[in-house]
């Protein structure tokens, strides 16, 4: 059990017989009245995120989650299939959680998941991932803007926007979080 003082950002925790992953926490301890500590709190089942305030004195139960890697297959209309490349069991997880990394993720890809009771519960994903551009207009000569960008495809199917001079093959780093072009890739 962790007490109100004790809740950080990327802590995971079982609230109302729920999985909950904390993606803000804020302790605060005011001059009057007592202290307490607000989160931004991710349901793991159903992906939605919600505001809350845990008051001083309060106890939630942290879970004991366990990190592995496992190879991504495919996705259908509700689910993300994961495979554990020791046993080859083969985990789901609903796809409204992994939904907005959906789009940067390369079938047959390993990536970090979040377990929990032997249940898939979460995908760990990295802050920037690297990917090749499979599609791209040519640069429009005499558009040297400031800044100047054009669309592209990635090898996933996902469009994004890319500086004039990035060609067909190149791999590019990309934030997943903001859809944005970070720079070129040297892997």
């Amino acid at each position: 059990m962790a007490q109100t003082d004790q809740l950080r950002k990327n802590m995971f925790i079982m609230y109302n017989n729920e999985p909950y992953f904390f993606t803000e926490a804020e302790f605060y301890s005011p001059g009057k009245g007592s202290a307490f500590t607000r989160v931004k709190m991710r349901n793991l089942n159903t992906g939605r995120i919600i505001p809350f305030t845990f008051k001083s004195g309060e106890k939630v139960e942290e879970l004991e989650v366990n990190f592995s890697t496992m190879q991504y297959l495919y996705s259908d209309d509700a689910n993300m299939i994961f495979m554990d490349g020791t046993t080859y069991d083969q985990f789901t997880l609903a796809k409204s959680i992994g939904e907005s990394f959906l789009p940067f993720m390369k079938e047959g890809s390993d990536y970090i998941v979040i377990m929990y009771n032997d249940i898939l519960i979460s995908i760990k994903f990295p802050p920037q991932v690297t990917l090749e551009i499979t599609e791209t207009g040519p640069a429009v000569r005499g558009n040297t803007a400031n800044n100047a960008m054009k669309d592209a495809i990635l090898e996933t199917g996902h469009k994004i926007l890319v500086p004039l001079f990035i060609d067909v093959g190149d791999k590019i780093k990309i934030d997943p979080v903001n859809n944005t072009y970070q720079g070129r890739s040297n892997e």
